[in-house]
Parts: C-alpha cells; structure tokens; sequence
C-alpha cells in the first residue's frame, strides 16, 4: 500500500534523490580512497563517506525547515567561490555546515562524535565536496514538502529512510521500496496497541518502547499519537478498523509534553541511526511546542535542552548479562553515554586538514 499524497511514498520523488546521494557516496568513498584502490579499500572508506554524505542529508533537512541557519541551500554561484574561499575550501565549507548542526541542539551534539560514526575516520577530497555543494544548491529537491497525511516532513521520515539506503553497498541496493516500517504500517500497529493501552490506562503517563527503534519512525508517530491523546482526551484510529476511544483528561501542552518526553523510550544498536532519532523526536516535540505556542520560534536553538530517552545498545541483551559482559561483547557501546546518566563532553568538531584556515571549525561549532 502507498499514499501519493505524502511524498515519502512517491518513488519519483525517493528514487532519484536516493540515486544521486548513493552517487556522491561512491564519489566521497573514492576520494577518500585514493586512486586504484582496491575494493576491500573502497569497503574500509566507505561509511566515512556516507556519514559525511549523510550529514548534509540532515543539514539540508534542517534548512529547508529553518531550523538552523542557511549554509548549503542559498549559495548563489556569484557567491560560491568567495565564500567557500573564506571557508577554507569546498571540504571546509561541508564541515562547516556539519559543524554548525551539530552545535544547535544537545540532541545534535553526538552527530560528531566520534564514537557514534566513522565522520573522522577518513577525510574526501576538495572536488568531491564541491560537487557536493553544487549538487545541495542548484539541483537538490527540497526536504520540505506539503503532505496531506501521514507524518509532516518536519517529523524527517525521509531523512530517517536514507540513512539506510546510503548504508546498502550493492550497487542497486536500497533504490526501490521503503527502508524502513512505512508509516501507515506503524499508525495501524500504534492502532491496536496505543489505543488498548490508552483506554486500559486511563489518566496515567502511558509507557511506550521501541527496542530496535531505528531512525524513530514509531517513536515519532507515538509522539503524535499521544499528543493526540493527552490533549484533547481522544485518539481516534488512523488505519485499522477498531473504534477510537474518548473520555480522557485533557491535559495543558506542556503537562502533555511532560507526559510524552517521561513515556516514550527507543533502543538501537547502532548509534548513528540512534542520534538520528534522538534529533527526530526533539524536533517532533520542538514542532508541537511551537503549535502550541510553548516556543515563540521553531528553531533547534530555541528547542529546550530536552533529552528523549534513546538508548544505545543492544536489547536484546538488556537485563540478561553483566554490565562488564556487555563492555566485552560491545565494547564500543560500552563507551558511550545514555540518557545523560554519564558524563558527556563538550560537543566535537569536524577536523579536517586546511592549513589555510586553522581555527575554522573551532569556530562553526
């Protein structure tokens, strides 16, 4: 089943703007590669290249909605060679705008860090990045799109969907159908769960889990389900034929955003994909501060510094093994801190080599 009437279903809309980012992943990985390099080479590279691919996915993202400032969208060409002169080059101008997502928001702070992606790994070249950069702002469609149902573009459904597309190394792999859960498949799972559990728990915070939560597909839909709910003390159903329910309290917005930031929880494995989420459910929750005049501006930097509960780990492991077990299992995610129970660092910045502007990405953090 598809609906043409939101865009995340259209594949001649998906198909080509996942086809040319796959494109310049290749040309990222390649460069990063160095010439004639083997393809176990190509292979070591290549999620350097698409973490820094897809970063620019979330900027352009966060553009096109205002959330952040302009960087890749409105570089005319009279302007380009100028500034990305000033930015220390095409590869500076690309860190720069990764670097200055990254310092919006505490939810966008782990998109840089080093032990939730391969960003630092390895560096593209100058021309890759240019290319880049002409592609985001003369023939990039826009990541802001009218939908009639469905989740709204600002939830970042697409965004959440080409993570894994990116991430398919066979040549034609993740160019067709959805990546992920698709939307009403989610909304009519959310029907014959939230809906029972609503009517059932009646007044209280409802609890809700996605152990393998992805990009946050269901946690953003949950998100809206609940804001449904708590606020007007209804959730009607959005794809099953079961009946909706009513009589609930009718909370204030911020109780109701309360009660959704202490109920819904996420776990993933990976925790690139779990730093999407994260940044997924706070701009979901910035989207519905700002509906409801919580916010005077959608914007990253006036989203309050809240912390949805997703988690990094495996949870299929979760309560079954000794912390310790776990570190030597997953070491790697075992160095990670959740949840802000554990110290977390200042954000970190792209470091890439240009000699010419030393203190650039110092400064776009």
């Amino acid at each position: 089943m598809t609906n043409p009437s939101n865009p995340v279903d259209d594949n001649t809309f998906t198909r080509p703007l996942i086809r040319a980012l796959r494109q310049h992943v290749e040309v990222f990985a390649a460069s990063m590669a160095g010439a004639k390099a083997s393809s176990g080479r190509l292979a070591e590279v290549r999620p350097a290249a698409v973490a820094w691919v897809y970063c620019t996915v979330l900027v352009a993202w966060a553009e096109d909605h205002h959330l952040i400032d302009p960087f890749l969208r409105t570089i005319t060409p009279e302007l380009r060679r100028e500034v990305l002169d000033r930015a220390g080059g095409p590869r500076g101008w690309v860190a720069a705008a990764i670097n200055r997502l990254a310092a919006a928001h505490p939810a966008t702070r782990c998109l840089l860090d080093g032990r939730y992606s391969a960003l630092h790994d390895h560096t593209p070249t100058d021309d890759a990045c240019l290319d880049l950069i002409h592609w985001w702002a003369d023939e990039a469609p826009p990541l802001a799109y009218e939908a009639t149902s469905g989740p709204l573009s600002i939830s970042g459904w697409l965004a959440g969907d080409i993570l894994q597309h990116l991430r398919d190394p066979r040549p034609h792999g993740g160019g067709g159908g959805n990546a992920q859960t698709p939307w009403w498949i989610a909304d009519g799972i959310l029907d014959l769960t939230l809906l029972p559990a609503a009517a059932e728990f009646t007044g209280q915070t409802l609890h809700t889990v996605d152990p393998t939560c992805g990009t946050g597909h269901f946690l953003v839909r949950m998100i809206d389900f609940l804001w449904e709910w708590y606020t007007t003390g209804g959730l009607a159903a959005r794809q099953m034929k079961v009946k909706g329910i009513t009589g609930g309290p009718v909370y204030p917005p911020a109780e109701a955003i309360r009660r959704i930031l202490a109920g819904v929880h996420g776990c993933e494995i990976d925790p690139l994909t779990a730093s999407v989420a994260r940044l997924r459910c706070v701009v979901t929750i910035g989207e519905l501060m700002h509906r409801s005049s919580l916010i005077p501006v959608l914007r990253l930097d006036r989203i309050p510094p809240i912390r949805p509960r997703i988690a990094v780990g495996d949870s299929l492991l979760a309560g079954r093994i000794s912390r310790q077990e776990h570190a030597r299992l997953h070491p790697g995610l075992a160095a990670i801190a959740n949840l802000g129970h554990d110290h977390e660092p200042a954000p970190p910045v792209v470091v890439v080599t240009a000699p010419q502007q030393p203190d650039l990405f110092g400064a776009a953090s």
